[in-house]
C-alpha cells in the first residue's frame, strides 16, 4: 500500500494522457509552453504534484536524428535550491542521442554542470539547428547553442 505522505520527488516520464497535466503546469508557472504529441515529456512530481517539466523532441534532418531539450520550466517557489540542476542530472539518462539546446547565456555553466558545451566553430551541425540558432541572435535574443554528445544506452 503506498502510502501519501511519501515526500519523495519521482523523475517520470509523462504519457500523452497525462499531457494536459503538463500543460496546465506550463501555464500555472506562465511558461509560454505546451507538451505535444510524439514529444518526450518528463517531470519531477512529489505527490502527485508537478514541480518541474521539460520536452526532449526527437529531431531529423538530412540523415542526422538528435534531440532537442526545450520547454524546461521549474515551479517559481522553488527555482535556486538545485531541483533544476537535478532534473537535468536525472534527465540525462535519457539521452540516447546527441541532444541539443539553445539556453540563454547566463545558464551556461547550469547546463555545462551535465555535459552540455558549445560546439566548436568548425564542428558540423545538422543544418536545421544552426540555421534557427542564427535567426534567434539576428532577433537579438542572448541565447547560446549547446549540445551534449554522449548518449547513454537506454
Amino acid at each position: 500500500m503506498n502510502s501519501h505522505n511519501d515526500d519523495t520527488i519521482e523523475f517520470v516520464h509523462m504519457d500523452e494522457l497525462s499531457l494536459p497535466l503538463v500543460n496546465r503546469f506550463y501555464k500555472s508557472c506562465r511558461y509560454p509552453a505546451k507538451a505535444g504529441r510524439g514529444e518526450r515529456v518528463y517531470c519531477l512530481r512529489q505527490n502527485g504534484k508537478i514541480l518541474a517539466a521539460v520536452k526532449l523532441m526527437p529531431k531529423s534532418f538530412d540523415q542526422q536524428e538528435w534531440l532537442f531539450l526545450r520547454a524546461m520550466c521549474v515551479l517559481p517557489e522553488l527555482q535556486g535550491q538545485g531541483l533544476g540542476k537535478r532534473f537535468l542530472e536525472d534527465l540525462q539518462n535519457c539521452f540516447d542521442l546527441p541532444v541539443y539546446c539553445y539556453p540563454f547565456e547566463h545558464l551556461e555553466a547550469f547546463y555545462g554542470h551535465v555535459g552540455f558545451v558549445c560546439p566548436g566553430e568548425t564542428e558540423k551541425l545538422p543544418s536545421a539547428v544552426g540555421e534557427a540558432w542564427r535567426r534567434l541572435l539576428g532577433q537579438g535574443r542572448k541565447v547560446l547553442l549547446m549540445i551534449h554528445r554522449n548518449p547513454v544506452s537506454v
